[in-house]
């Protein structure tokens, strides 16, 4: 018995020997190192929606080109937009290319600068077509898409629209690439209302001293008139009234009034008045109360206007009845589309 337990103790002792013998591992060491990553992002060219443009529209009164871009690089990446609005007189989108030339009656070119924020404007020269830094505006550049608008007054003869003819926007969009976007030949077409203007530079007519019974050749004035106009037009001239009333010239310190006859054959107590848009009295008409024509063919005109030179004015008397005194009255002049 005690021999057999001596054996049993040692086995035990062995066991615990073995495992206090087996190694223990050391902790792992650790190392690293760097790679440079990198990819480039292709440049997008922008998208240029249909443009609207305000219609009609009426020269040297507000309006505007509306159009949606979108650059999928942001619209921070726009370097210029620019808005080329032009005539068509057969009223069909025709591209006006590349580097078209401005024309104060036909062609306007707005550009925004995205290097100093501003809207600016091409039109010939002179021109009073202008563009409004105030209201015009564009979208926050970090979006991706969003509107421009371009506010500016048509010049005094941008052309008047008749018939099919109309008024058409084309829209460039120039990256930094730079790249542009264009858009399509879908643009909405505009009209353009007539405008006209008149400027009389003869403050007054004086025809001086005039002898009772005298005729239309012997008393004879000018009066130096501009026409504006952005189409056909007629000019047309009428005399009204002093104080007295319609159809009467008056004095009014004597008093007095002197008749108008509108035939050019003034009788005892009346005047006659004939004017015409030239000197030549044989194409004059006789003025009346109402506008009569002395230019029904008047076409469109610079901006300088036309013709901007001297209108013929005469006067006749009858032989009797007239006290003598100094008679006044208005003569009026008119423009008006044909």
């Amino acid at each position: 018995m005690v021999k057999k337990k001596f054996i049993s103790m040692v086995a035990t002792l062995g066991l615990v020997l073995a495992l206090a013998l087996v190694p223990v591992a050391s902790p792992a060491m650790a190392d690293e190192d760097t790679a440079t990553g990198s990819f480039t992002v292709g440049n997008a060219v922008p998208t240029v929606g249909t443009p609207t443009v305000t219609s009609p529209m009426t020269p040297q009164q507000d309006a505007w080109v509306n159009v949606t871009i979108t650059d999928n690089n942001k619209l921070s990446d726009l370097s210029t937009v620019e808005t080329v609005l032009f005539y068509d007189a057969d009223g069909t989108y025709t591209d006006p290319g590349a580097s078209p030339t401005p024309n104060t009656q036909t062609l306007a070119i707005m550009t925004w600068y995205a290097s100093n924020n501003t809207f600016t404007i091409q039109s010939g020269s002179p021109s009073t077509w202008s563009v409004n830094n105030t209201t015009s505006t564009h979208p926050a550049l970090t979006a991706r898409t969003g509107d421009w608008k371009f506010s500016f007054k048509p010049g005094k003869v941008a052309t008047e629209t008749t018939g099919s003819d109309r008024w058409f926007a084309r829209v460039n969009a120039t990256d930094s690439a730079p790249s542009t976007g264009s858009n399509n030949n879908s643009a909405t077409g505009s009209t353009m209302n007539f405008y006209g203007e008149m400027t009389v530079n003869t403050a007054t007519v004086d025809f001086g001293s005039v002898a009772l019974g005298s005729d239309f050749a012997a008393n004879n004035k000018t009066a130096n008139v501009t026409n504006i106009a952005n189409g056909n037009y007629n000019e047309n001239a009428q005399t009204n009234n002093g104080t007295a009333g319609a159809g009467h010239w008056d004095n009014a310190t004597v008093p007095a009034n002197v008749t108008l006859n509108t035939t050019g054959t003034p009788g005892d107590d009346e005047f006659s008045l004939a004017v015409d848009d030239t000197t030549t009295l044989a194409s004059a008409v006789n003025m009346t109360t109402a506008y009569q024509a002395i230019n029904s063919a008047g076409v469109q005109t610079s901006e300088a206007g036309y013709p901007s030179g001297n209108h013929g004015l005469w006067l006749a008397m009858g032989s009797a009845g007239i006290e003598a005194a100094t008679y006044n009255g208005t003569i009026y002049f008119q423009i008006e589309d044909r």
